[in-house]
């Protein structure tokens, strides 16, 4: 039973995290205002049509199939109404558990999988969080720790944020997740090509934009963005036309640094 509360409990930092869509370790909305717009001026130069090719990211979301078939099944119900609300998914024969499959918020759709290595630690996990049922994030470990994470901030369906993480730093004692990214990297105009590079230091967060359209981020359009002595007045350097923003899909840019919350470990 302690294990279903830490898994709920783990699934309610996700869903407070998934409302905000927050991008910006600890940043609120109103400080970030003039950073919107000098991302999406910055990002409105010439562009170039031949790009980078090491900034190129395959975007398909590929969910990994938790197959109850031939395998042995526990189904737990954590809210007494008689329908289960997580399924460990078993190995008959060694009675490893494989795989487990959430639906915490109780609406007859999972929101959560898991799945395990030969012993026993959290390999991957999947995200669900538009009630679609369609998988919007998926977590990387290695021997147990978050190395990377993969979502759709845009709600397109696709990939179109990297996180990549320190596994030997130390998680936050009270989530026992990474407190934010090492690094970041954002597709925000959907064309399959990294557009923005985020790279954190402490609680400073510096954001180079590709200005040009050359798959290669731009040092004189970056942005930082919190951390002693920063300095978010970067808006003033970036050509002042909202205008000249690249015609792409709107929840992509605006979910930029516009959002609250923090970012981190939760995804």
């Amino acid at each position: 039973m302690n294990e279903t509360r830490l898994t709920i409990s783990r699934f309610s930092g996700f869903a407070r995290f998934t409302r905000f869509r927050g991008f910006a370790a600890g940043a609120p909305p109103f400080a970030l205002a003039p950073v919107v717009f000098a991302l999406l001026a910055a990002c409105g130069g010439d562009k170039s049509d031949a790009k980078a090719p090491e900034s190129a990211r395959a975007e398909a979301l590929q969910h990994e199939d938790c197959s109850e078939s031939g395998n042995r099944v526990e189904a737990l119900d954590t809210n007494g109404d008689g329908k289960p609300d997580i399924k460990r998914v078993l190995d008959k024969s060694s009675g490893k558990e494989l795989c487990r499959i959430g639906d915490l918020n109780h609406d007859g759709k999972p929101e959560m999988y898991e799945y395990f290595d030969a012993s026993g630690v959290v390999r991957r996990r999947e995200f669900c969080y538009d009630d679609t049922g369609v998988v919007n994030a998926i977590e990387h470990y290695e021997g147990g720790k978050l190395v990377r994470r993969e979502y759709d901030a845009s709600g397109l369906h696709r990939i179109d944020t990297w996180d990549f993480f320190d596994p030997s730093v130390a998680p936050d004692p009270k989530t026992g997740r990474p407190g934010h990214p090492a690094r970041r990297e954002r597709d925000t105009t959907g064309d399959g090509h990294v557009d923005q590079w985020w790279t954190w230091n402490g609680d400073k967060i510096t954001i180079a934009v590709d200005s040009t359209g050359d798959g290669k981020p731009d040092p004189e359009a970056a942005i930082v963005i919190g951390g002693s002595g920063s300095d978010t007045s970067g808006a003033a350097s970036a050509p002042p036309a909202a205008s000249t923003a690249p015609a792409a899909p709107s929840p992509a840019t605006s979910t930029s640094v516009t959002a609250t919350g923090v970012d981190g470990g939760k995804p």
